[in-house]
């Protein structure tokens, strides 16, 4: 086992000398000089043959490697590797006096391994912290000049100091680049918050250009087209004399289509309206079971011609609604005329309940028709949207309907739910409060 190195009575240097190498060792700027200097000094005052100084290599600090020696060949191959604790260098470490080993004890690929060593800590190890190196000095007898000691001191301060230097230098310069970098993509973000902002300015204006073009031309279009209406309405009461079978066919359905033009029209206006905030809501009461009677009466001729078992089931004792009655029986037609229109055969029905709890009224549309698969169940709620929008789609129709459904019962405070599957018909329930607060 080591022992502790018994101090020989060597002459020592005066203040003077120590204040000189004090002074050495502050205008050190790089530790290889001042460790050069360390060991120089001690060459000269403990007058050693053999020094070797080992510190913490910058690009392992898990290791040292050494810094500056004497009378050494080969020494600027070894290194210490600190992951053994057990190393009896890695020991030295934590020692806090000079220790003697000899020959036998050391590992022999170190470079003083041949004689005696002394194995000098610079500095004291703290809180897991090793001090910035390991002085050695080789000696053939356990005797040590009081100078290492104090070098060791010395040399392990300003060691430390350098260290702390560089590490705070290479801190500040990470952090300068952290800086510019974060200044640039703060800029960059900037500059993209700026050309996010000017397009969606930009959409904005197109999208109220567009809905004022729709305005004007749907505007312009009903015009003429309420005139065509209104003339064919009056051949066909005969105001112009008796028509015969083959012209009354050729004016029904000049009138059929005109009608079913005048509602694409229609909802392309209300689409433009209330993107522009400008669809008004008229509030009243009303009943429900005279509401849905009437949706009944209107689309009858649909409902005979389509030939399906159509119902309706009211709950019984349902409050008066506080809405726009106009905009309720809407979305009511949209979603009775899609379900006969969706279902070639078996039935449809309406139905009609109210939920005490919430204070909310649940109209619903459900078919056996085709259905909707889950994947589409969201596209269809779109602006022209359909999900067959092919131009041999099977189905006619803007694709607006359910939007224009959507948009207006997010006005009356309510919202439109959908239950359906492919093959397996649809559900589609408005869900409204008894009293709507907008005004």
């Amino acid at each position: 086992m080591p022992s502790t190195a018994a101090l020989p009575s060597l002459p020592a240097p005066g203040p003077e000398a120590r204040l000189a190498f004090a002074e050495l060792l502050l205008g050190c700027d790089e530790p290889r000089t001042c460790a050069e200097a360390a060991v120089a000094w001690l060459v000269q005052h403990a007058r050693v043959e053999q020094v070797l100084c080992l510190a913490p290599d910058e690009s392992d600090s898990h290791c040292l490697v050494p810094l500056a020696w004497h009378g050494l060949s080969g020494a600027e191959g070894f290194m210490l590797a600190l992951h053994d604790p057990k190393h009896p260098l890695v020991e030295a470490l934590q020692w806090n006096e000079p220790r003697w080993f000899h020959p036998g004890q050391l590992p022999p690929e170190l470079p003083l391994s041949r004689t005696g060593l002394f194995t000098l800590s610079l500095g004291k190890a703290t809180a897991g912290i090793p001090p910035p190196g390991l002085l050695m000095v080789g000696s053939p007898v356990p005797e040590l000049s009081p100078e290492a000691p104090w070098l060791a001191g010395h040399l392990g301060m300003h060691l430390t100091r350098l260290y702390k230097g560089h590490q705070l230098a290479r801190l500040e310069a990470a952090s300068t680049e952290l800086a510019a970098r974060v200044n640039a993509a703060t800029e960059e973000l900037a500059t993209q918050n700026e050309l996010l902002r000017r397009q969606a300015i930009q959409l904005e204006q197109a999208s109220a250009a567009k809905s004022q073009f729709l305005a004007n031309m749907s505007h312009e279009l009903r015009t003429p087209l309420n005139a065509i209406l209104g003339y064919t309405n009056m051949l066909l009461q005969g105001v112009n004399g008796e028509l015969t079978p083959p012209q009354r066919r050729s004016l029904s359905r000049i009138d059929s289509n005109g009608r079913h033009l005048l509602e694409i029209i229609n909802e392309i206006l209300d689409i433009t309206r209330i993107e522009a905030g400008r669809m008004p809501l008229h509030l009243s009461e009303f009943r429900l079971p005279e509401l849905i009677q009437e949706v009944m009466a209107e689309l009858d001729p649909i409902i005979v011609r389509s030939k399906l078992a159509v119902s309706s089931s009211l709950e019984p004792n349902l409050p008066p609604v506080h809405s726009d009655r106009q905009k309720v029986k809407q979305i009511v037609v949209n979603l009775l005329s899609n379900a006969l229109k969706f279902t070639h055969e078996g039935s449809v029905k309406v139905l009609a309940s109210y939920e005490v709890a919430t204070a909310t009224l649940h109209i619903s549309v459900a078919d056996t028709g085709i259905g909707i698969d889950p994947i589409h169940q969201e596209k269809i709620w779109e602006d022209f949207q359909q999900v067959d929008s092919s131009p041999t789609r099977a189905y006619g129709g803007t694709g607006l309907g359910l939007s224009i459904c959507r948009r207006l019962a997010a006005m009356l405070d309510g919202r439109i739910s959908l239950k359906s599957a492919a093959g397996q018909g649809s559900t589609f329930t408005l869900h409204l409060p008894r009293r709507t607060r907008r005004t």
